[in-house]
Order: structure tokens, then sequence, then C-alpha cells
């Protein structure tokens, strides 16, 4: 099959959850889309569709009718797109392709194919936050659907394309739309964003394969019904960051599949493949070499030039010409005049057995820069951090990564998360992990319970407490003011404390609470005197206590 046969040749084209689109109607519902195109008289049109097949439908008729599309990632980019106009399946589209596309009023013209030098412009925001355009030509597609059928296609045949990721993104782009229209595979219009989802559509069909990416990839579990859908399954695929080895190995052992994975960016196209544990090979026709910086270089076919171009990534070449990926140039930072690689220490928190996911970052604390981790951990590594305490099991950490890393790479700062923070890519946001290491404004919470009445609440004080900045240089304490406002902060979670506060009553200091303190803190609530009894406790005896008087007016 070829591109022109997604708009000439027969045969199911896409599957929807209302039964299966041939490509005869697709061909019609694209060219009633394209002759109303033909009559806008905007240039650039913003494309959004939910729905792969519609989106399908909107880039093919944007092409034929001579627009330039702009793909936002998500529809919080549709303002940096510059487009007055929005071509989508939603309400926010002033032009609904499911509309005009099925209009049955309108006649259906003979299709031409889209001028190779048809346009699109992709946005991409990476771990900044702000999108980057970046323009690519139907023919660079088209260059890169090839590249990935003489290499991949043989085994896959027909498979029903399935995906997690959206299509709004290059890598989604390409697997999904581009790369199935050119090989004539059929695929799936919705996105299967949870891995029930994913499974119940391959249990629809009699071979599948997964574009899918790491961020969804580490969510699927062993309760699946992995022997259902394993005879099913012709490949995965994942891309938009780098694969954990411990889930590239739960893959492959539940799969039966190792998994591709595909290295590039959006700029680039794809420019390497791999099954771990090998190591990372070009793509056909993509020649590579490194720079002194010892940075990867490439020409591509991908590109619409074939001038060598440098990324940011650092990378060690095999004498088979193989590589491995070093990490990101503009992820070296320098500590004590020592360069440190994060990339590095990630990967040496990726090797603790407990560790499914893990970002490094450099932060500036007390002017002094140091290195702080954001893990996800295994059912294991959270017992143990239940069992232990943050502080604690940080150190036990530290000392497994002490023959790992010199002492300036070890992190001394940990946050514990459920998932790493990533925008719709699956690229970690770097505010946003710099985010979790904001002085808190209230302790953590360990355990919560009531006593006789009373709520007892168990709480650790962490040294990075907002409020012992400055209270008092070389010995800090905790402000008393602080204690009574967590008192009250932390009970009206709890209780119906009237809406102002009237007065303090017996407050006591008695003792100083210091940083990385554990500390018990017992509320009582008066509701007929609107009357709040606190007391901080620990091992030490009491640290404050008092009453605290509200009114409801």
């Amino acid at each position: 099959m070829g591109w022109s046969d997604a708009l000439h040749g027969d045969g199911v084209m896409a599957c929807t959850p209302t039964g299966l689109v041939t490509r005869e109607r697709f061909a019609a519902e694209v060219g009633r889309l394209a002759a109303h195109l033909r009559e806008e008289a905007a240039s650039d049109l913003a494309l959004f569709a939910t729905d792969a097949y519609w989106f399908a439908v909107g880039l093919c008729a944007g092409w034929l009718a001579g627009k330039t599309l702009h793909i936002p990632g998500d529809v919080l980019q549709l303002r940096a797109t510059g487009c007055a106009c929005l071509l989508g399946d939603s309400d926010l589209a002033e032009l609904r392709i499911d509309q005009l596309a099925s209009s049955t009023s309108a006649a259906v013209p003979a299709l031409q194919m889209p001028d190779a030098s048809a346009q699109l412009v992709i946005y991409t925001s990476g771990s900044t936050g702000q999108p980057k355009p970046i323009r690519k030509s139907l023919a660079q597609l088209l260059a890169e659907a090839a590249t990935l059928e003489r290499l991949f296609g043989a085994e896959l045949g027909d498979a029903l394309v399935l995906a997690t990721v959206s299509h709004q993104h290059l890598y989604g782009l390409l697997f999904r739309i581009i790369w199935p229209l050119h090989a004539g595979r059929p695929f799936m219009c919705e996105t299967a964003f949870f891995p029930e989802q994913l499974f119940a559509h391959t249990l629809r069909t009699t071979r599948a394969l997964w574009v899918g990416s790491p961020a969804h990839y580490q969510r699927f579990g062993d309760s699946l019904d992995w022997a259902a859908v394993r005879p099913r399954l012709a490949a995965l695929f994942s891309s938009a960051g780098a694969l954990p080895p411990v889930v590239a190995g739960h893959l492959q052992q539940q799969a039966g599949l190792p998994v591709y994975e595909i290295f590039g960016s959006s700029e680039t196209g794809g420019v390497a493949w791999r099954q771990q544990p090998g190591r990372w090979q070009a793509l056909p026709g993509v020649e590579l070499r490194q720079d002194d910086r010892g940075a990867l270089a490439l020409r591509s076919p991908h590109l619409d030039h074939m001038d060598w171009v440098v990324m940011d990534d650092a990378v060690r070449f095999a004498p088979d010409g193989g590589f491995e990926l070093l990490g990101r140039l503009d992820r070296i930072v320098k500590i004590e005049g020592k360069r440190i690689a994060l990339a590095g220490v990630e990967q040496a928190l990726l090797s603790l057995s407990q560790v499914k996911d893990a970002a490094a970052l450099a932060l500036n604390d007390a002017n002094r820069q140091q290195v702080a981790a954001v893990l996800v951990l295994d059912s294991a590594g959270q017992q143990a951090l239940q069992q232990l305490g943050r502080r604690a099991y940080g150190r036990q950490l530290q000392q497994l990564l002490a023959d790992k890393l010199e002492p300036l790479a070890i992190p001394r700062r940990w946050r514990f998360v459920a998932a790493l923070p990533q925008n719709s890519q699956g690229k970690v946001v770097r505010a946003a992990l710099e985010q979790l290491f904001a002085p808190p404004r209230l302790p953590e919470l360990r355990e919560l319970a009531q006593v006789d009445g009373k709520l007892v609440l168990q709480l650790y004080v962490p040294a990075d407490t907002v409020y012992f900045a400055g209270h008092f240089p070389g010995h800090p304490i905790l402000p008393g003011v602080t204690q009574i406002h967590w008192a009250a902060q932390l009970a009206r979670a709890h209780f119906p404390l009237g809406r102002q506060f009237r007065k303090l009553e017996n407050i006591k200091f008695q003792q100083v609470i210091r940083p990385d303190s554990e500390v018990t803190l017992t509320l009582e609530w008066d509701g007929t005197k609107q009357r709040l009894q606190f007391a901080f406790a620990s091992g030490h005896g009491v640290h404050s206590s008092g009453r605290l008087v509200f009114a409801d007016e």
C-alpha cells in the first residue's frame, strides 16, 4: 500500500466505537471537507480533534485545500498557534470536521494526492512549558513513515494500531496517523487513556500493536489480563522518554515481546531504535556521529535538508556502531567545581531494586547547590518508606549509592511520589519537580486518630519548613505564632470552627520545636463555647498548649 491508497483504495481504514470505517468513506469525507475548506480565506488553520479518525480527515482535507495546519499539543496551546480559526470535532471549533465532512448534501469531488510540500506546524514544550513551533512537510513525514515500514512492517502485517498517546504530538501523529495511512494499516479512533481500555480494544481484534509511552507503560500492573492479550500482540512501541529498565523487563515478561523504543525529537524526527538491554541503533538512512563535546550529530532523510544537525544529547559509541545515551548536555551541572551528569544520577537510582522511576535535579539551597531526587517506588520501597520514614529511608538510599556515584552526585534531598509530573507528551516537567521541594507551610501528617473524643495528629516538622528561615540564624526553632496557626489550620479541616477568630486563652510555650521533629498535636473542640483546645507534645514533654476562641460573626 502507499499514501495514495488511503484516498483511492478499499478496505478498512479505522475502527470506531460504533463500527468500521472504510477507505471509501474516508475518501468521500476528506473530499467534502476539502471543498468546504477551499472556501475559507485563512491560509492557516489550527487542527485539534480528540478522535483520531476525524483528525485524519481534517489533516488530509486541509492539505488538499492548500492550508497550513497548526497542531497544538493540547487546548491550552491553541492561542500559541496564532490561528483565528479552529478545525476540530468539538464545540470549541469554528469548523466542525464531523459535521462538514458528513454532509450528504455536498457532492464528493474527485481527489488528488496532497502536494508533497504541504505543511503542518507542531508545537513542543519539552520541560520548559513554552510552546515552540516546528514546521514539517508531508514529504518529511512520508519519508519517516517509509523508514518505519521498511524496518518493522513485515512483522506487523495488518495489525490494528492502538495507542495511549495523543496524535497531537509528533510521535502519535506518525505512529497513529501517517504511518498507518502510508502502510494501509487500520487504526483505532479512540485514545486508550487507561490500561483497561487498551486491553479491551486488544481483545476485540485478532492482532494489535501498541503505541505508548513510559508514562503509560509504568501503570501496566500484573493484575491485568496479560494471558488473554499476549497471543494477539504483534509489537509494542515506546517513545517520548526513556523506558526504565524495570518497566521494559516487566512488559517483555508479561507481553512475551520486547518493546521497540524509538529515540528522536520533534525537531529531528526519529533517530534510532533499540530493544533493551541492547544498544541504540540508527534508523535506516540516518547517519550518526559524535562532535567534540560528545554530543550526537545526525544527517537524516526525515529532515528538510541533508546538513549535519547536533542534538543536546551526550552519547558513547560502541565499535559496532550502536550507542548509549548519556543524558542531555544541558543537564550537566557544576557543584563545587565538579561536573555532575543528572542523567547518570538517574541511571544509578534506577539500578536500585525498589526504584521504578526517578528524576534528578540540582537545587540552590542557602547559596549552595546540591542534587535532589524525586522517586517512584515499587510496593517494597513504599513499605520500607512507611516503616523507616523519609529521613531514614533517604539515608539508606545514600548508602546504596555510595559505590555508584561520587559523593557530590549523591542526592541530599528526596521526594517520593506516585508518578513523576509529566506534560501531555510524557516529558518530565522541571518546574513541577522544583515545586515539590518548595518550603512546606504545614507539617507532614503521619497519622490521625480519635482518642476519647479528641483528635490526635502525629506530625513531622521538616527542616525545610519555611517558618524556620531566619528564626533564628544558626539555631532554628519553630515560632510560637506558627504553632497556633497550624493548630487552627489543621483543626478547621475536621471541626466546624467559627468564621472569626476572637481571642487566645491560657497560651503556654514550654519547650521549643526544632527542625525534623516528630510531634503529637491533640485537638479538642467545644462547639457550645466555640473553643479549640490544643497541645503540641513529644517524647520530651509538652511544647505548647492553649485555647483558641472563635465566633460565627
